[in-house]
């Protein structure tokens, strides 16, 4: 998930002779008189957290920073979430699952990952929101939910599909095997995002980054925009009834979707080249649900299969045999195992950064 849009979000733009900021809450910006300092929002700079770019990932597996812990409970309205300190054996997790992911994933957070933090009770498995380096450069820090620790992949998928319904006499299930934790899905999704937003893989990893923080020309090239009108719109050939009232998680309003309208909804889906209804809200989801699932069936080897079941016989679908979207999740392994040498150049670590 990437950065969620329940607060005022800051907007950045640089011009030759001065930077400013303003804020986007639902009405127009208002401008800034020539030469006036920027307004910061200091949980989008670097500076802010200490970043000491030497560490190693296991030493920015910590604790989550107060004020950021306290934006998130703003963000999502509630005084439930509560910090969560890693053990030792919650960081061999972490690092044991972060090995099986691609090598380039392991460049790009030793250069632009400013830390990865747990927390409990959190709305969602996990979220990463990015950061503005001093020189422009985008780094990201990730926040998992802390069950993920400890419950199965399928535990962990099940419950995510079962909250984009009311309930009902369909009963939704995901099985995803029981060999490893659900943080093995937060991980490879999050870290996904992670890399979309040092990379610039998808035209913009979030629709609410500055302008300025957009890469110019995206990696993947038009692997997106082949299937995406917009952000989060896809081109009309794809898009399915119900689809705009996807919600997970209690966010956005949702769920929407009565549980027993979940058929035609899946049925609608099943004729698209994305692998969940999670991909299916934008090209961000998309990218990072088409890696971590074909990593979860291929490399891990486990099934994935969504099962509705109540009365009459039980639908089983296996998105990853859909038309198109096996090649579609392997031609982005593809690009990530062969990203362009002056790309990870450009990730080159900056001395610590500090206030």
């Amino acid at each position: 998930m990437t950065a969620r849009s329940k607060w005022s979000v800051v907007i950045l733009v640089f011009a030759a002779a001065a930077l400013f900021y303003w804020l986007k809450a639902g009405s127009s910006p208002s401008p800034k008189p020539a030469g006036a300092l920027p307004e910061v929002r200091d949980l989008s700079r670097l500076e802010v957290y200490n970043f000491d770019p030497a560490s190693s990932l296991a030493e920015r597996i910590t604790a989550i920073p107060a004020d950021l812990l306290q934006h998130y409970r703003k963000m999502d309205g509630t005084t439930a979430y509560e910090a969560y300190q890693p053990s030792a054996a919650d960081k061999a997790l972490v690092l044991e699952y972060f090995a099986l992911l691609p090598p380039v994933y392991r460049k790009v957070f030793e250069a632009r990952c400013v830390g990865l933090y747990f927390v409990d009770s959190f709305m969602g498995n996990g979220i990463t929101s990015w950061v503005a380096g001093p020189g422009g450069e985008v780094y990201f820090h990730i926040t998992f939910n802390a069950v993920t620790l400890t419950k199965s992949l399928s535990e962990i998928l099940t419950e995510r599909e079962r909250s984009c319904f009311k309930p009902g006499k369909t009963a939704i299930t995901v099985e995803a095997g029981e060999k490893y934790r659900g943080f093995a899905y937060v991980l490879f999704h999050e870290a996904t995002h992670g890399l979309d937003y040092a990379l610039g893989l998808t035209p913009w990893a979030d629709n609410e980054m500055p302008e300025n923080l957009r890469p110019a020309a995206p990696l993947a090239g038009v692997a997106f925009r082949k299937y995406w009108a917009a952000y989060g719109t896809p081109v009309s050939s794809l898009d399915f009834s119900g689809r705009n009232n996807i919600t997970f998680y209690g966010l956005g309003g949702g769920p929407k979707i009565p549980a027993d309208e979940a058929a035609p909804l899946y049925a609608g889906f099943a004729r698209t080249p994305f692998v969940s209804l999670y991909g299916s809200m934008s090209w961000a989801e998309d990218l990072s649900e088409l890696v971590t699932m074909r990593l979860l069936t291929r490399k891990l080897a486990q099934p994935y299969r969504i099962t509705l079941g109540g009365e009459g016989q039980p639908v089983v679908l296996e998105p990853l045999r859909a038309k198109g979207a096996a090649a579609r999740a392997d031609e982005i392994l593809k690009l990530l195992d062969s990203v362009p040498a002056a790309a990870l150049a450009a990730l080159k670590r900056p001395d610590k950064v500090s206030e």
